[in-house]
């Protein structure tokens, strides 16, 4: 009589033990996010004959977002070169042409890219009209137009991106569009001239020396060298450091506030692809890398450093998130993104699989889920031999 006795006491401390084991493991990740999976709900909702079309912060209107265009197309030609997904190579193109089509879209003679809505860029009561150009925008745009070239095959092609983006640059060589510390301004607009803002100037120094490795024009190539060490030179002698002796820096001279998440790694792009393409930084780049650990408290990822403003009343939008998975991914840092930014979207993921602006706000903006989706191409396709762990994430 005892042995059965026994036998459900065991069979109850085994089940009771199992209970155990899963809900710490669940305490440990209590949630899972599926990186492939989102990847591919973003490219299936987007539209495919204008892949960068839709709402903005602006309003709730549907329009062609030249940003979201890049971000795409450089999210689509990494994919393209790991996977050689059809797909992926008719998004790319079609992203590509829409760019090298629409390169003047305010009809004013000056090739870039800005903003389909009116903008006040620093709040001083001076509104850019629709497609004035901005720096930050034209940049990315031009990461995607070059990433496009180095997988075009079709030479007519490849000359109209030569063209396209040395018309881009074009104006940025010019000082009559430089800020007071003479780095290419916010935009062209005069009213905008008058603020030093690093992150954008930066990102396009990265750009503009990667270009220099491109272009035949020797003349070009000299002028293209020699602007975007000028810009690094300048954001070196503004560099701080923070009380863990990494390097950080403010928006600019007109603000002495600390980049928030989303241009600290606008600054880290830009220096890394102008090292990566020849550029000489005299400084310890794991300083500039590691600043990132000051975003990060309480297993969150907060959209500031700055005490009182680390908490859910100031989370993080998407795009900057979808930027930091980019940054991280590019340094091989997979399992931080594993275990510290996945599960923090899934906050962010609602019910149709689309994302979130941020926690407070549900609005679905292409921007937004465009950074998303070029952090987490890099994050699942690459050449690291762990690649192929990613898809399971």
């Amino acid at each position: 009589m005892k042995k059965p006795f026994f036998s459900f006491f065991l069979l109850s401390l085994l089940f009771f033990s199992a209970c155990l084991i899963f809900k710490n493991n669940s305490l440990k990740n209590p949630v899972s996010f599926n990186a492939l999976q989102a990847y591919n709900t973003i490219i299936n909702n987007l539209d495919k004959e204008y892949p960068g079309r839709g709402m903005d912060v602006f309003n709730s209107i549907n329009k062609d977002r030249p940003m979201a265009y890049g971000l795409i197309l450089s999210a689509e030609c990494n994919r393209y070169k790991f996977t050689q997904d059809s797909l992926a190579l008719e998004i790319a193109r079609v992203c590509s042409h829409w760019l090298l089509n629409n390169s003047d879209l305010n009809d004013n003679g000056i090739h870039g890219f800005g903003l389909a809505d009116p903008w006040d860029a620093f709040a001083d009561q001076t509104t850019n009209q629709p497609h004035q150009e901005y720096t930050i925008t034209t940049a990315f745009a031009l990461n995607g137009l070059l990433d496009w070239y180095e997988l075009e095959t079709d030479t007519l092609v490849s000359r109209k991106i030569i063209d396209i983006v040395t018309q881009c640059f074009t104006p940025y060589l010019d000082d009559c569009n430089h800020s007071p510390l003479d780095i290419p301004g916010y935009s062209f607009n005069p009213n905008d001239l008058g603020y030093d803002s690093y992150n954008p100037a930066v990102y396009l120094a990265g750009q503009m020396k990667r270009f220099a490795n491109i272009t035949q024009n020797d003349k070009l190539k000299n002028c293209l060298n020699k602007k975007s060490k000028h810009i690094i030179d300048i954001l070196m002698e503004n560099a701080q450091k923070d009380n863990n002796g990494n390097i950080f820096w403010d928006y600019g001279s007109y603000s002495p506030r600390p980049h928030d998440l989303l241009h600290m790694c606008y600054i880290v792009e830009g220096i890394r692809n102008y090292r990566d393409y020849g550029g000489n930084v005299n400084v310890d780049w794991n300083k500039i890398i590691n600043h990132s650990s000051k975003f990060y408290k309480r297993n969150t990822w907060y959209e500031y450093n700055e005490k009182g403003y680390q908490n859910k009343e100031f989370n993080s939008r998407l795009w900057s998130l979808g930027m930091l998975i980019y940054t991280f991914a590019r340094e091989k840092k997979y399992e931080a993104i594993t275990e510290t930014i996945l599960p923090q979207l899934v906050e962010y993921k609602k019910p149709d699989g689309s994302f979130k602006f941020k926690l407070n706000d549900d609005r679905t903006m292409i921007r937004q889920e465009a950074y998303l989706l070029l952090g987490l191409s890099y994050y699942l396709f690459n050449d690291d031999q762990d690649a192929e762990l990613n898809y399971d994430s």
